[in-house]
């Protein structure tokens, strides 16, 4: 059976394909124009979405998360449970979690506190209800596992306004807000880039679980 691993492009997509892997990569812009690049699916090909998140609570960076459900203000997903048992069982410091997608990256505990209880969700992304709602619509078997890449215990570099609407990173806004706050900016870079070597590890992982 085949399977298709959808990363957003840049250091998530170099971290996979550090890993060698021989799924099929296809790499997808930030947020929701991730769904508007989907590849074309052969038949019974499986789709798995790797990537990074924050957390919300209860979780750390470089902790492992497979997406039981993903939900945002306007939509839920339940993803399929054979695909969740089997990547939560055979990928190395996985946990089943709850999900939430928002638009802009979410930079203050506060609000990590409010999501948290909104949607009952441990995780926050900016992509996943757009790609359950795309791939769902084409038929095609999808999972989704992270790797947290910020806890919930401290406040990011003012980062929101760092991606476009079309998923692009804004060099600027990113360099004024890492500039505005050094002390966030270095913990956010260190913790990002151990996330990263686990992710590498994950989509390495992959290759052995039966998806």
């Amino acid at each position: 059976m085949q399977t298709t691993i959808l990363v957003p492009r840049g250091p998530e997509a170099a971290a996979v394909r550090r890993a060698g892997t021989p799924a099929r990569i296809v790499e997808l812009p930030a947020g929701a124009a991730a769904a508007g690049a989907l590849p074309d699916f052969a038949e019974g090909e499986t789709a798995v979405v790797l990537g990074l998140c924050g957390a919300l609570w209860r979780m750390t960076a470089g902790d492992v998360g497979v997406y039981g459900r993903v939900v945002d203000a306007a939509n839920a997903f339940e993803l399929g449970a054979d695909l969740v048992d089997a990547l939560s069982r055979g990928l190395p410091r996985a946990m089943v979690v709850n999900a939430c997608t928002t638009k802009r990256v979410v930079t203050s505990v506060a609000a990590r506190t409010v999501l948290a209880q909104r949607f009952n969700a441990d995780v926050v992304d900016m992509e996943g209800t757009h790609l359950a709602a795309a791939l769902a619509a084409r038929g095609v078997p999808f999972g989704m596992v992270r790797v947290v890449s910020d806890d919930p215990s401290r406040d990011l570099p003012p980062i929101e306004d760092a991606i476009d609407d079309l998923g692009r990173i804004r060099p600027l806004p990113l360099a004024i807000a890492f500039a505005r706050a050094p002390r966030a900016a270095f913990g956010f870079i260190r913790d990002v880039r151990a996330a990263l070597a686990v992710l590498t590890e994950i989509a390495r992982a992959l290759s052995h679980v039966p998806v």
